[in-house]
């Protein structure tokens, strides 16, 4: 498992803006991806930084989250 707090550094204070996330890699059961990204989604606001865009890829191992921001 990877660390979240990496994730959420890159998130942040990355110059990159586009992310494609392996949900499977932070979270044992990724069909509760949705609480995963709503609790990065609320850390990312409280830092001021916009999701402009996203989407999730799912199959049935692994959950991608496709996200741009804005910082």
């Amino acid at each position: 498992m990877k660390n979240k707090d990496d994730l959420i550094y890159d998130l942040i204070f990355s110059e990159q803006t586009d992310f494609e996330i392996n949900v499977s890699d932070y979270i044992q059961n990724i069909y509760k991806y949705e609480i995963f990204i709503k609790e990065i989604k609320e850390i990312l606001k409280k830092s001021k930084v916009s999701v402009i865009k996203e989407g999730i890829n799912m199959s049935p191992i692994t959950a991608i989250w496709i996200l741009k921001v804005k910082k």
